[in-house]
């Protein structure tokens, strides 16, 4: 007989690569084909994972670009179609997550989110993402300028949403961020797929 799901499991889901996916090569693939200019130079340095940390931290977006653009004025045109395009690489929500976090909720889960996102961007992606209304609460990084994996913003997690280590299932498909939360007491799954999250939850009674 399988095992009853418990209902005092709470699930705190990541966003990007987990709820929605977001490519910044879906705007940058077509623009660079264009152009002819070096798609992995403006991906991996200019607009890289620095750049994308600080964002995420919180640092307003313009001025930073504007900053970059100084550093970089060859990558103008690039450098400004971030934020003036950015909704181009949000590219869709996964649809079948958003199936497990409905099943979740049905069964009467708290459900929360906590993201390496900054706040602006979160709320420009807010209108594509109506299953927020699904969640009891959301921890930005941009918030509160700590980044997964660093164990303080899952401590600070605890306190806001009231978490039981023991008793809370994190999911996020970078597995550096799960080891994070699994060294605080947390059980952790490392997202691949829709179907690989719904098969690992059913395999541990979760559903």
């Amino acid at each position: 007989m399988a095992k009853a799901p418990d209902h005092d499991l709470v699930f705190v889901f990541d966003v990007a690569g987990v709820l929605v996916e977001w490519n910044l090569e879906a705007l940058y693939g077509p623009l660079c084909e264009r152009s002819g200019r070096d798609l992995e130079h403006i991906a991996n340095h200019v607009l890289g994972s620095s750049t994308q940390a600080k964002i995420s931290k919180g640092e307003p977006v313009m001025p930073l670009l504007q900053r970059l653009i100084r550093q970089y004025p060859e990558w103008e045109d690039e450098i400004l179609a971030y934020w003036a395009r950015w909704d181009e690489m949000l590219v869709d929500v996964i649809s079948g997550s958003i199936a497990v976090v409905e099943e979740l909720k049905e069964r009467g889960h708290r459900l929360h989110v906590l993201g390496n996102w900054g706040r602006g961007e979160f709320e420009r992606a807010r209108p594509r993402m109506p299953f927020l209304e699904l969640f009891n609460g959301v921890l930005l990084s941009g918030d509160c300028g700590l980044l997964k994996p660093d164990t303080e913003i899952y401590a600070l997690a605890e306190r806001q949403f009231k978490l039981v280590p023991e008793k809370t299932v994190f999911i996020d498909d970078r597995k550096e961020n799960v080891l994070a939360a699994i060294s605080r007491g947390w059980n952790g799954i490392v997202f691949e797929d829709p179907r690989q999250l719904y098969l690992t939850l059913m395999n541990y009674g979760m559903l």
